[in-house]
């Protein structure tokens, strides 16, 4: 029974008189009947207030959540390079993004999907966030030629270098964009092969726990930042440590330091377990950085053991702004802030 159906009933029973006659005053029990209205009036007024507020409230979080995690695109494209069919995958913001807004594109580790390195790096919260667009090569069986390492693509000598030379005007035809590349471990010997044979392709590298393979060495200035940990069992990080690549971390940043020109380092970052040593004094207004974290093994450096995360400190990297937590990081788990 609706609210008026209640009143109408309890205001036409008050009006009448037990044998039916109509009364000029109110009686006792049509007083009660009339509190009582007015009582349970008032009780569902304040429930439907509650609700209203609730309903506020949920429209609210939803408003935020929907600021934190906007939707993204994801578009997978393919073309054919050497006879070969190649794919790549990318993923773009909900809002138009600036020129100025950098795209990144990210070279997978080995024995790793596409799927996996999205999950690992840690990157897909700055598309997100509309700051960036992101594009994920596809590798061929999960692995990338570097100059003959490693996976099947080095055992098969895939075409890998001709694949990123022929993707970059389809990502960013008459280079109107800021274009970045990392590479994880076995995508970060990509990366150097890249810097090696076809410098300037792109506007700036982060290599990943990674060293370029014998042969290839970096002659030309370029913005690279390398990443490295003082445990890496792979990649050692002072000459003669225990590593099964080569050269050590602090010889290969060495080389990188003379091919690029620089002077004396001129900044030194020290937050969280990362120590990040940057040099903008180098030929061509190129930059070199070299961060390191004490632990992480051979890892993406990642929350909650690595702070700053990886991805954070790349970010900041090409764009040239202060290390930042990533996009809602800090929301969704604040003891990684």
């Amino acid at each position: 029974m609706s609210l008026e159906t209640i009143s109408q009933a309890s205001m036409s029973q008050g009006g009448m008189s037990q044998d039916g006659t109509s009364q000029g005053g109110m009686s006792q029990g049509s007083a009660r009947r009339r509190g009582t209205v007015r009582r349970l009036t008032r009780l569902v007024a304040l429930v439907m207030a509650f609700a209203v507020t609730l309903s506020v409230l949920a429209f609210a979080s939803t408003q935020v959540l929907n600021a934190a995690e906007r939707p993204t695109s994801t578009t997978t494209l393919s073309m054919k390079v050497g006879g070969v069919i190649r794919s790549w995958m990318t993923i773009l913001p909900s809002a138009p993004l600036p020129k100025s807004a950098p795209i990144i594109v990210v070279l997978s580790g080995v024995a790793a999907s596409t799927s996996e390195e999205i999950n690992r790096d840690d990157l897909l919260a700055y598309a997100q966030a509309d700051e960036a667009e992101l594009v994920y090569p596809v590798s061929i069986q999960e692995s990338w030629n570097a100059g003959g390492c490693c996976g099947y693509a080095g055992d098969h000598n895939v075409d890998d270098l001709a694949f990123m030379k022929a993707l970059v005007p389809q990502i960013d035809p008459h280079h109107v964009r800021p274009l970045y590349l990392v590479g994880y471990s076995n995508g970060g010997r990509m990366a150097y092969d890249i810097a090696c044979h076809d410098p300037g392709l792109y506007d700036g590298m982060a290599i990943v726990k990674a060293d370029p393979m014998p042969g290839c060495d970096v002659t030309k200035p370029e913005t690279i930042i390398q990443l490295d940990s003082l445990d890496d069992p792979w990649v050692p990080y002072l000459p003669g440590a225990v590593g099964k690549e080569s050269p050590a971390a602090t010889v290969q940043i060495g080389r990188l330091a003379t091919a690029d020109e620089c002077g004396p380092s001129t900044n030194v970052l020290k937050q969280g377990n990362m120590t990040d040593t940057t040099w903008t004094n180098c030929a061509n207004g190129v930059r070199l950085s070299f961060a390191v974290w004490t632990t992480g093994a051979h890892n993406f450096p990642e929350p909650p053991k690595d702070h700053p995360t990886g991805s954070a400190v790349i970010y900041a990297f090409f764009t040239r702004t202060a290390v930042q937590p990533v996009p809602d990081q800090c929301r969704s788990n604040p003891n990684w802030c």
